[in-house]
Order: structure tokens, then C-alpha cells, then sequence
């Protein structure tokens, strides 16, 4: 297949699997002036954009991915441990995010307790201006 076909086929772009290629993440065949492309080539372009999605950045993945485009044994347990290292950073993400949502609602109720309306003595029920208001003589 061509690299529009493999484009189609990956829903990436053909100037993605350029970059891809300038990286020495894909190494297509060639034909003349045209690159080939296999179901192997496919199966590495949608690794390459799963691992994207989930945070590795492209040169995180060139040793992995040359071991597999080569045909070597796949480095399982470097493989793994890159997964780890990102769940780990995501769980630190996580837990920032938390601590930063903590401190919104804390805010929140510093900035109700500070700035809530109070009532005003001998106004009707339910009416309320809020604190250091100017109230009518």
C-alpha cells in the first residue's frame, strides 16, 4: 500500500508518517520514488498513535519501535517498565489535580463566607444585602 492508503487506513496523516519516517520510527519499503508499506507498517502507525494518546512522546518510543519494525525480539520488559513509569506520572497527575480541586472548594467557602449577603435588621423576611452595604435610613 502507499502512503495515503496507510494514512486512511491509520488516521493519521501522510505528513505524520513522513515524520514517522524522518525518525527512524518506520522504515518503509521503496519502489522507485514511492514508498510501500505493509499490514506491519499499519500495525506500528497505530502503536505510534496509541502511545501518543496515553502521554510517550516520540523519541520515548524509537527503541521499542525499531526492535519491532526489524523483526528482533521485542523488548517486553522495557516495554512494560515505559507503561509504569507513565502510570506512575499519571497517578501524580491525578492526585495534583485533586489537591488543586481541594483547594477551589476551599476557596469557594472562604470567598461565601467572606462575601455571603446578611440580613438586614427589620427588613422583610428573605431580604438581604451583603455586608458593608449601604443600608437606607
Amino acid at each position: 500500500m502507499y502512503i495515503g492508503e496507510l494514512a486512511t487506513l491509520s488516521g493519521c496523516t501522510p505528513k505524520a508518517i513522513r515524520l514517522y519516517e524522518q525518525l527512524g520510527l518506520l522504515t518503509p519499503q521503496r519502489r522507485g520514488s514511492y514508498r510501500l508499506y505493509t499490514a506491519h507498517h499499519l500495525t506500528l502507525v497505530q502503536m505510534i498513535r496509541t502511545a501518543q494518546a496515553v502521554g510517550f512522546k516520540l523519541g520515548e518510543m524509537s527503541e521499542l519501535l525499531a526492535a519491532k519494525q526489524h523483526q528482533a525480539p521485542f523488548p517486553l520488559a522495557l516495554a512494560n517498565q515505559g507503561i509504569e513509569v507513565k502510570r506512575l506520572e499519571l497517578q501524580a497527575q491525578i492526585q495534583a489535580l485533586q489537591n488543586r480541586e481541594q483547594h477551589l472548594t476551599q476557596l469557594q467557602q472562604q470567598i461565601n463566607q467572606q462575601f455571603a449577603p446578611t440580613s438586614v435588621p427589620g427588613a422583610a423576611p428573605g431580604i438581604s444585602v451583603p455586608i458593608g452595604a449601604q443600608t437606607p435610613a
